[in-house]
């Protein structure tokens, strides 16, 4: 088991609801592969009040078994009670103990009456107790349904003060780049736009080895640890994929727009948005606005994959592998390298709006950075602050120098960016270009002209970020 990586936060908040004296109860959720399971080992290591179950899709005598087996290393006298979950629950809760439900739908699933014993317990049991119980799972769906939404049993229950909601996502880019230390920049942020922020994927990468390396060894090849990996999870998730897939393989694409990937994807545009909800909730798509847009009332919406690495698999591995096989030793530097600077460049563009508010601590963004977008016109890089200044930006990921016609360009798509500032009036701009491959002369002499205007590379973006 390697380090443990950036889930500080969480585990801070997981030992403050140990160390209550009352009851607390606590919910861990996301999707397959994002760490739960590790967070919830490494808060409870070294204790010797603390009980982990992993549960399984069986029986509910199976899972009762299971259960005291993993107690009983604890808590031996539990050996000798009534093997069911309300007096095995009640045990546990006069002394206190951290119990964790790794898995919990899989539990519900096969006694649906466990929610509302644990509600009853919640309600009559615990007023004197200083026990903790901790569910997670990967079924996102079954999770909210179990715990979060209005009408389950254990809504309301759920700690609040530190918060016992955890919700857990990829890491972010300065976490991440802690599995390849050895990469130089431009290579981590290639690295980060194949196998981006699940921990599962990233333990995958050998910085002693190229990309091209990893990307063969752990994507092509059919006996890689992770060429089935996206099939796997959605069919975990998903009964029918056919239809996921295609919508999935179409984003990848660049389809973003919901006719566009319908069309692409052959599927009723109307009936497509219950495909694209059901991928949002599993957060391997998100939904994307214009900057100055509001997102409860726009209809500018478009849609990425929200995972990298998904998004590679559906880009150039899904229904490619015999291909892969006929090229041989060549495959990724015959099918996949000359693409793979322009697939990237979507990921340089999300770390240079990420990299801004560093960039510029002077300036009061009124939202995070995004993009900006009407019709045929789109700036990269938009910052709003409370100010009225605009801050526009234009990221190039290719292998030539930023040329004088990118700046003009920018200078003019700017003005169409229909915004006004919070006191009225408008905008003051500013300006940002954010290249893999620097600038010409007349880029960096118009920049030392020009205190509105700042040149920035890769490399300062990656080390902003970490």
């Amino acid at each position: 088991m390697g380090e443990f990586i950036n889930r500080d936060e969480e585990l801070t908040r997981l030992r403050e609801l140990y160390a209550s004296d009352t009851a607390e109860l606590a919910v861990v959720w996301g999707r397959r592969r994002i760490g739960k399971t590790r967070l919830i080992a490494e808060s409870i290591r070294g204790r010797d009040d603390a009980v982990y179950h992993q549960a399984t899709e069986t029986t509910t005598k199976s899972q009762l078994d299971a259960f005291v087996a993993d107690a009983r290393e604890t808590y031996p006298d539990i050996e000798r009670l009534q093997r069911d979950w309300e007096t095995l629950l009640e045990y546990l809760i006069t002394r206190d103990a951290i119990i964790v439900f790794d898995e919990f739908p899989y539990l519900a699933d096969a006694d649906s009456e466990l929610p509302s014993l644990i509600q009853r317990l919640w309600d009559h049991d615990v007023e004197d107790s200083g026990v903790t119980l901790v569910l997670t799972g990967s079924a996102i769906g079954m999770m909210y349904d179990l715990t979060l939404d209005g009408s389950a049993p254990l809504y309301g229950r759920i700690s609040q003060n530190p918060s016992g909601k955890f919700p857990i996502s990829t890491l972010d880019f300065g976490a991440a780049m802690e599995f390849f230390p050895d990469y130089e920049p431009t290579e981590q942020v290639f690295a980060y736009g194949v196998f981006g922020g699940v921990p599962h994927y990233l333990q995958a990468v050998d910085d002693t080895q190229s990309l091209g390396e990893n990307i063969t060894r752990t994507l092509l090849q059919q006996q890689g640890s992770l060429h089935e990996e996206p099939e796997h999870i959605l069919r975990m998730e998903i009964d029918e994929v056919n239809r996921f897939f295609a919508i999935l393989e179409a984003i990848a694409k660049g389809n973003r727009t919901r006719n566009d990937i319908a069309g692409d994807a052959g599927i009723d545009t109307n009936s497509s948005s219950y495909y694209l909800d059901r991928l949002e909730d599993l957060k391997l798509i998100e939904p994307d606005y214009p900057v100055t847009a509001d997102p409860t009332r726009s209809r500018k919406r478009r849609y990425r994959i929200s995972d990298n690495l998904f998004r590679f698999w559906f880009r150039f591995v899904h229904g490619r592998s015999g291909r892969y096989e006929l090229y041989d030793e060549t495959a990724y530097s015959d099918l996949i390298e000359p693409q793979l600077p322009d697939f990237v460049s979507e990921t340089f563009e999300q770390l240079c709006q990420q990299a801004i508010p560093t960039l510029y601590p002077n300036l009061r963004f009124l939202e995070r950075p995004g993009s900006w977008w009407h019709q045929e016109h789109e700036v990269d890089v938009v910052g709003l602050t409370s100010a009225g200044t605009l801050l526009a930006g234009e990221v190039k990921f290719t292998t030539q120098p930023i040329g004088f016609d990118v700046l003009s360009r920018l200078r003019e798509e700017a003005t169409l960016i229909d915004w006004t500032p919070p006191e009225g009036g408008d905008p003051e701009y500013e300006f940002a270009l954010f290249s893999r491959s620097g600038f010409k002369r007349s880029v960096q002499e118009a920049a030392a002209e020009d205190d509105t205007l700042q040149l920035y590379s890769l490399d300062d973006v990656v080390r902003t970020l970490k």
